[in-house]
């Protein structure tokens, strides 16, 4: 059975497309999102990890499907629906107020910590 994660993020001035400068609204930036969604995702694999391994993002295909305003409050639901040796594969929605805002498929691999900085 694959485990599920959910963590909650609020909006900061500084996460805002105009802030980074994505676009020129004060809104959640996209990569913003995908930084919510990504950490989500990193924290559900760390119950696979042992101390000398990490896990990294190697793709992620989102959509950003509504704004949301500063202050606002995003809960990120992370779903594990595939592992395949080190690759595991996940979907994710971000939700604020019970509204889907973002979706996005999202693969990470375990590497050995030592060995992916040696590279």
């Amino acid at each position: 059975m694959f485990n599920t994660y959910e963590k909650i993020f609020t909006v900061k001035e500084s996460e805002t497309a105009e802030a980074v400068g994505s676009g020129s609204v004060p809104v959640l930036s996209t990569p913003h999102m995908i930084a919510y969604m990504e950490n989500t995702a990193m924290d559900l694999i760390s119950e696979e990890l042992n101390e000398t391994d990490t896990s990294v993002g190697v793709l992620i295909n989102v959509n950003h499907l509504a704004p949301t305003a500063v202050n606002k409050v995003v809960s990120v639901e992370a779903k594990q629906t595939d592992k395949s040796g080190k690759e595991y594969t996940y979907e994710i929605k971000a939700y604020v107020d019970e509204k889907l805002i973002g979706k996005a498929t999202h693969k990470r691999m375990i590497v050995d910590k030592e060995e992916f900085m040696k590279k």
